[in-house]
């Protein structure tokens, strides 16, 4: 068996090994979609809300009221606040997934060219054996021919 048929469980361990880190990686960008998008939710609902409080002010609006809304308010605001957290962790994540990613997919590509050179190796031994025998068979003919009478 040649050298890069050695090789073979190898690559196919690299290369799943490469393909699993993809998947983590494209999981990962994922969360992250998702926990801005739910950030962006926030924002959003915080906006409203101040707009709305803002124009129930000035429409008239009881003491309770405004203490409630300034609640609700001040709740989005922690609400807002914990989503960034979130955000900043699947970040985190996303960027160590990248890196495993960037690492085996770097492993498989050097696999991959060990593969290569050791068949463009194994391509020329075989050319200069074929050549060899070529060689080899055409001296036999001679040899053959001269000793005819």
């Amino acid at each position: 068996m040649t050298r890069s048929k050695r090789l073979r469980p190898v690559v196919r361990a690299v290369g799943h090994d490469e393909r699993e880190c993809a998947a983590r990686l494209a999981q990962a960008e994922r969360r992250v979609l998702e926990a801005e998008r739910r950030r962006e939710e926030l924002e959003s609902w915080q906006a409203n809300y101040a707009d709305g409080l803002s124009a129930r002010v000035a429409a008239g609006i009881s003491a309770t009221q405004l203490r409630d809304y300034r609640a609700f308010l001040a709740r989005l605001g922690d609400a807002l606040r914990a989503q960034g957290g979130v955000v900043t962790q699947a970040r985190s994540e996303q960027a160590a997934a990248h890196e495993a990613w960037r690492l085996a997919a770097q492993r498989a590509k050097s696999i991959d060219q060990v593969v290569a050179r050791w068949q463009s190796e194994e391509r020329v031994v075989l050319e200069r054996r074929e050549q060899t025998e070529t060689d080899e068979r055409a001296r036999e003919m001679t040899r053959s021919r001269e000793r005819l009478p």
